[in-house]
């Protein structure tokens, strides 16, 4: 037979049991709602640190043209210039080379002088201007004054096997494998500050087979598109990282990392 006073017993044991776990889930609750008011608070205040970053920052316009068109065959020389009758044929030719260029614009929209380094496949529009520059070298560290522009070119050079490499993924439905790629960077030289970076990137398939012809290869004709466009150009977007102090290496945190 069941001894009452054991059931209570055993009762009570469970009740207490159970309060004591939902008072610690309770403990727990409040202190994740404190972390969260407290990371809560620290967005607004890092919220307000970056708007007045944003507020005190450079306004630099980053803008890609049309490329070039043509393609030029040596970057050294601008008359370089194949025509729709060039015909290249494979494997012999494999190894030479069709140049893409793009115009790139900077404009400093603002009164603040900006710091800017360019890297990557690019050239100066003017080498003249700049004798320092070599090919393969970024354009360092030079200061746009307000309401100046900048023009420079992205540029790089692929073998004829590269650009058909690009024109079989095509037409296979997969990524591009070559492209020429750069970035622009601009800062406002404070500690506590800014860097923009905007990504430049181009690609496309400016060779194709010629039709019944074994292994023969031809600028691209697509009569449905304006020939520039032949060659593709990513949208250029800007990524801009705030600085509590660039000296340290130290970042804001975004805001949704705080609260996660």
């Amino acid at each position: 037979m069941v001894n009452g006073w054991d059931v209570a017993a055993a009762v009570g044991t469970v009740a207490s049991a159970a309060a004591a776990a939902v008072a610690t889930g309770l403990v727990a609750w409040q202190a994740r709602l404190a972390r969260r008011a407290n990371a809560s608070a620290h967005a607004v205040v890092i919220d307000s640190a970056k708007a007045r970053l944003d507020a005190e920052a450079p306004d630099l316009d980053v803008r890609a043209l049309a490329p070039a068109w043509p393609p030029l065959s040596d970057a050294q020389d601008s008359a370089s210039l194949p025509t729709r009758d060039t015909v290249w044929s494979f494997p012999g030719d494999e190894r030479k080379t069709l140049v893409c260029t793009l115009a790139v614009e900077l404009t400093n929209r603002g009164t603040r002088d900006v710091e800017v380094t360019i890297h990557g496949d690019v050239r100066p529009v003017d080498e003249l201007a700049d004798p320092a520059w070599q090919p393969g070298q970024p354009i360092e560290d030079f200061l746009m004054p307000g309401r100046e522009p900048y023009r420079f070119h992205l540029q790089g050079t692929l073998t004829l096997r590269q650009w058909a490499d690009n024109q079989d993924a095509q037409g296979q439905g997969r990524p591009l494998p070559h492209r020429i790629a750069g970035a622009v960077i601009a800062t406002d030289r404070r500690d506590e500050g800014i860097t923009d970076r905007w990504e430049l990137v181009m690609t496309g398939c400016p060779i194709e087979r010629v039709p019944g012809a074994a292994d023969q290869w031809r600028l691209t004709t697509d009569s449905a598109v304006p020939q520039w466009k032949i060659l593709t150009v990513e949208p250029v977007a800007r990524e801009r990282t705030y600085w509590i102090s660039r000296r340290r290496g130290l970042e804001y945190p975004s805001v949704e990392d705080m609260l996660n």
